[in-house]
C-alpha cells in the first residue's frame, strides 16, 4: 500500500511540474501572440493581483520558478526502500561466517602484535651492537682479536622475550583442540536431551547420526535416531531405523540363545516378551488337554500364551473364535498387529 501511495503523489508531482514548465514557456516566449496566462485568471479571483504584470517577469513567474525548484529536489530527493527478508539458515550461515571472520581478524592481529615485538627486540639488538661497537678501542687489530667474545653477550638477552608471545597462538590452538575433544566425550544422550529441550532437533538428530556412525551395532543409538526422526515427521525413515534396532538385537538374542531370528520376532510379535509363546521353538503351557480341532496354537500369529489368554476369557473353541471380530480376539491376546484370526477359525472348521 505504501509503494502505491508514493507512486501516486510521484505522478501528480510530475504532472504539476510539467504543467508549471509548460506555463511559463508560453509566457517566457509569448507563444499565444504576447498575452500571459496569469493563474489568477484562470481561477477566477478579482482583477488586481500582486502577482499580475505585464512587462518582464511578473511575481507570478517568480513563485513558479520556486514551485518547480521545490518539486524538482522533492523528486530528486525521494527513494524508493525495499526491504528484504533473509532466511533464518542463511543469517544463521552468516552469522557462523561473521564469527569465522572475526577469529581470523584475531589471529592476524596477535601475530601483528608477534611481528611488532620481533622489531622491536631487533631494534634493541641494534642498538646494543652500536654501543658495543667504540671504534677509539680500535687502534689496532691486536685489540680486537683479543675480546672476540663481547658481541655474542648481547644475543640471548633479548631472544626470550618473543617466545611467550608464540606460544599464544599454539595455547589457543591446544585449547579449541581440548575443547572439541570434550565435547565429543560428552554422553550423546545427555547431549542430544539437550538440544531436545532447546527445541533443536537437528542438532539431536546430527548427535545420533555420529553415535551410529561410530557404533552401529548399538541397537540403543538406532532406536534413539528412530524417535529424533519420528519427532520432525520423518516416519519412514524412522520406522527404517527401528526394524534395524531390532534385527541387531534379535541376532545378538540368538547368538547366546541359539534361537532362530524368526521365532525371535514371532516371539516379540506375540506378547512383547522373550517367553518362547510363539515360533517354531515355542514351548506348550501346561494346561487341561483339548481335542486338535481346539488347538488355537494353530492359527498364525497365536502362540500357547495367546491361546491360554482366550482359554481365560472363554474362548476354546474355533466355532467361538470364528463368530468373534478381529478387534476383539486382538484386545484379548493383547497382540502388536491385528490379524484374521477369525476368517482362519472358519477355515480350519470347513477342513
Amino acid at each position: 500500500m505504501t509503494s502505491k501511495k508514493n507512486n501516486t503523489v510521484q505522478i501528480i508531482s510530475l504532472s504539476i511540474l510539467f504543467s508549471l514548465i509548460f506555463l511559463e514557456l508560453i509566457n517566457i516566449f509569448s507563444l499565444l501572440g504576447g498575452d500571459k496566462i496569469f493563474l489568477i485568471d484562470l481561477i477566477g479571483i478579482g482583477d488586481n493581483d500582486p502577482l499580475r504584470s505585464e512587462s518582464g517577469l511578473s511575481n507570478q513567474d517568480y513563485v513558479i520558478f520556486l514551485l518547480i525548484l521545490t518539486i524538482s529536489l522533492v523528486l530528486f530527493s525521494s527513494k524508493k526502500i525495499k526491504t528484504t527478508s533473509i532466511p533464518e539458515e542463511v543469517a544463521v550461515k552468516l552469522v557462523q561466517k561473521a564469527k569465522v571472520a572475526e577469529k581470523k581478524a584475531e589471529v592476524a592481529e596477535k601475530k601483528a602484535e608477534v611481528a611488532e615485538k620481533k622489531a622491536e627486540v631487533a631494534e634493541k639488538k641494534i642498538e646494543e651492537a652500536e654501543q658495543d661497537l667504540d671504534f677509539d678501542d680500535f687502534d689496532d687489530f691486536d685489540d680486537f682479536d683479543d675480546e672476540p667474545e663481547a658481541e655474542p653477550e648481547a644475543e640471548p638477552e633479548a631472544e626470550p622475550e618473543a617466545e611467550p608471545e608464540v606460544k599464544i597462538e599454539s595455547s589457543d590452538g591446544e585449547l579449541d583442540s581440548l575443547l572439541e575433544k570434550a565435547s565429543e566425550s560428552e554422553d550423546p544422550e545427555v547431549k542430544a536431551t539437550r538440544f531436545i529441550a532447546q527445541g533443536n532437533f537437528l542438532g539431536a538428530l546430527e548427535v545420533w547420526k555420529k553415535a551410529t556412525i561410530n557404533d552401529d551395532s548399538n541397537p540403543k543409538y538406532w532406536r534413539e535416531l528412530s524417535n529424533v526422526l519420528d519427532m520432525i515427521g520423518e516416519s519412514e525413515k524412522s520406522k527404517i531405523a527401528k526394524d534395524h534396532a531390532d534385527r541387531i538385537e534379535s541376532q545378538v538374542i540368538s547368538e547366546k540363545t541359539g534361537r532362530k531370528i524368526e521365532d525371535i520376532l514371532a516371539d516379540l510379535l506375540d506378547d512383547g516378551i522373550l517367553n518362547f509363546s510363539a515360533g517354531s521353538d515355542s514351548s506348550p503351557v501346561n494346561n487341561s488337554p483339548k481335542s486338535s480341532e481346539d488347538d488355537l496354537t494353530k492359527l498364525s500369529g497365536i502362540g500357547a500364551v495367546s491361546s491360554q489368554r482366550l482359554n481365560l476369557a472363554g474362548i476354546t473353541t474355533f466355532s467361538q473364535l470364528s463368530k468373534m471380530n478381529d478387534s476383539e480376539i486382538m484386545e484379548i491376546i493383547k497382540a502388536k498387529k491385528l490379524d484374521t484370526w477369525s476368517d482362519m477359525a472358519k477355515n480350519l472348521i470347513e477342513e
